[in-house]
C-alpha cells in the first residue's frame, strides 16, 4: 500500500500468467478511505477484487472459453445488481456499479456484462466443443484413458488448426477437416521411434473430434449454420483393408501363458494382480470388468458359479451388452474364490485398485510381467480375450452364447431379449465347460 498526497494507493503486482494475459504488471487503485474501519474494509475489498482478477485470469489459461466466461459473468453481474437496494432504476443501477467495477480494476467482461449485457455472446467455439463433450460424454468416464484421448486428440486439433478458442464452429471448413487429417498422418506414434500414427489411430482420433463437433452443433443450436467438417473423411490408403481389432491382437501360445502363471506366483508383491490374471485368462473378460468387481458381485456357492458384469457407481461397463453374467469355471473360480477371501470386509474385490486409474494401473502392471515374458507387440493383456475366443469357437459353441460370454452384441431380436437369465447362464456355463475342458 503506498502513500502519495496523504491519500493511499492500493498496489499488488500480478502473478506473471496474469501479468501477461493482461498486460499490466500491477493491480493498483486509489482508495477512498484514509484511516479506521473504513481503511480495512475498502483493503479487503480490493484484496478481494484483485483475487478475483487473478483467478478468471488463471481460468482462462486452462482453457475457459469466452463464452462461457460471458456467460458466467452475465450470472455474476445479475447477482450484484440484485443486491443493490434503493429506488433506482435498472439503468441506474447499472451504471453505478459498471463504473465503480471499472473504479476498483474489475474484469473488464464484468464490467461490460454489467453496462451491456444486451451485446452478443462470443461465437461458441472448438473449445466450447471440447467441453460440452467432457461434460456430456465422458463424465463418469471409467479411468483415465479416455479423459487422456480427449485431451491428446485437442492438442493435435491444435497444433494443425490454432488455439481451440480461435476457431468458431461456423467458419470451420472442409479444408480445415482434411488439414487436421493430413497433420494426423504424419504425426510420430507415441513410444515408437520412427513410426508415424497408424491410419487406424487417425481414423479413431478423428471420429472423437467428430462426435465432439456433431454433439456442439445439437446442443448450440447451429443446425443449418455448419457441416461437420471432420464427419467422414477417408483415412489411409484406397486399397487398404480394414484390420479389426481381433485382427491386430494374437492369442497368447501356451508356452507364454505358463511363464506368465510362473512369474505372477513367484515375482509379484502384489498378490491381487496374479488373480486378476486369471480370472481375466479363464472368463475373457475386459481388464476394467475385472478390476470393477464388487465382492456382491462373484458368486461362487452357485449352482452355475459367475460373475455380474453390470454398471455400478465404482464403475461404468462399455455398452449395454456389456452387462452380463460370465460363467466361472476351473481356475477361475479358485482365483475367484481366493479374491473374495482376501477382500473380505472391503467393498469391492480388488480394493488396491478401487479408485479412478485402478483398471489402468492394474494392466500397466500386468504388461511390465508380460512383457518380461514376451516381446512379441502382439501380444498384450487384452489377448486373453482372443485365447478364450478361440477356445469357444474350437468347442463348438454357437455364436450366440460365445457373444454372451464375451459381451458382444448379439444378432436378432430374440438373442438379445428373450430367454430367462437362469436359462441364459446355464447355457453359458455349459459353453464355458465345454470350452475349457482340456484346462480343468
Amino acid at each position: 500500500m503506498n502513500c502519495r498526497g496523504g491519500r493511499k494507493r492500493f498496489r499488488r503486482r500480478y502473478p506473471k500468467a496474469t501479468s501477461k494475459a493482461l498486460g499490466e504488471d500491477f493491480f493498483q487503485v486509489p482508495m477512498k478511505a484514509r484511516e479506521g474501519a473504513a481503511l480495512v474494509a475498502e483493503q479487503e475489498r480490493l484484496v478481494a477484487a484483485f483475487e478475483k482478477i487473478v483467478a478468471k485470469s488463471r481460468e482462462s489459461a486452462g482453457q475457459v472459453s469466452k463464452k462461457e466466461r460471458w456467460e458466467d459473468a452475465l450470472k455474476e453481474a445479475e447477482a450484484m445488481l440484485s443486491a443493490i437496494k434503493g429506488g433506482l432504476s435498472e439503468d441506474d443501477r447499472r451504471e453505478v456499479l459498471a463504473d465503480e467495477l471499472h473504479r476498483i480494476g474489475a474484469d473488464p467482461v464484468l464490467v461490460k456484462a454489467v453496462a451491456a449485457p444486451q451485446s452478443d455472446a462470443p461465437p461458441v467455439t472448438m473449445l466450447d466443443a471440447k467441453e460440452m463433450y467432457r461434460r456430456e460424454r465422458m463424465n463418469g468416464a471409467d479411468g483415465r484413458n479416455q479423459k487422456n484421448r480427449l485431451e491428446r486428440v485437442c492438442k493435435r486439433l491444435e497444433a494443425s488448426l490454432g488455439p481451440l478458442d480461435k476457431l468458431p464452429l461456423v467458419k470451420l471448413k472442409r479444408e480445415h477437416g482434411r488439414k487436421l487429417r493430413d497433420h494426423m498422418l504424419q504425426a510420430p506414434a507415441k513410444g515408437k521411434k520412427g513410426r508415424l500414427l497408424s491410419p487406424s489411430s487417425v481414423r479413431r482420433e478423428l471420429d472423437m473430434i467428430s462426435a465432439m463437433t456433431k454433439l456442439a452443433i445439437t446442443e448450440f443450436d447451429l443446425q443449418g449454420q455448419l457441416v461437420n467438417p471432420f464427419e467422414g473423411l477417408s483415412v489411409g490408403k484406397v486399397d487398404e483393408a480394414p484390420q479389426t481389432e481381433w485382427e491386430r491382437r494374437d492369442p497368447l501360445p501356451d508356452e507364454v501363458l505358463f511363464e506368465m502363471r510362473k512369474r505372477l506366483k513367484e515375482n509379484v508383491r502384489t498378490p491381487e494382480l496374479g488373480l486378476i490374471w486369471r480370472i481375466l485368462s479363464g472368463t475373457g473378460c475386459r481388464g476394467a470388468e475385472v478390476v470393477g468387481l464388487r465382492v456382491e458381485d462373484v458368486q461362487v456357492v452357485h449352482k452355475y458359479p459367475h460373475i455380474w458384469v453390470r454398471w455400478h457407481e465404482d464403475r461404468r461397463v462399455k455398452t449395454a451388452v456389456s452387462n452380463r453374467q460370465v460363467p466361472l469355471v476351473g481356475d477361475a473360480l479358485l482365483a475367484a474364490t481366493e479374491a473374495l477371501k482376501l477382500a473380505d470386509g472391503h467393498h469391492m474385490l480388488f480394493p488396491r485398485y478401487a479408485r479412478e486409474a485402478g483398471p489402468d494401473a492394474a494392466s500397466q502392471a500386468l504388461m511390465k510381467h508380460l512383457r518380461a515374458v514376451t516381446k512379441d507387440p502382439r501380444h498384450v493383456v487384452y489377448s486373453l480375450r482372443h485365447n478364450i475366443k478361440d477356445s469357444l469357437v474350437a468347442a463348438g459353441v454357437s455364436e450366440r452364447d460365445e457373444n454372451r460370454i464375451l459381451g458382444h452384441a448379439l444378432g436378432g431380436l430374440g438373442d438379445r431379449v428373450y430367454g430367462g437369465g437362469e436359462m441364459r447362464l446355464k447355457a453359458a456355463y455349459e459353453a464355458m465347460e465345454k470350452a475349457l475342458s482340456g484346462q480343468l
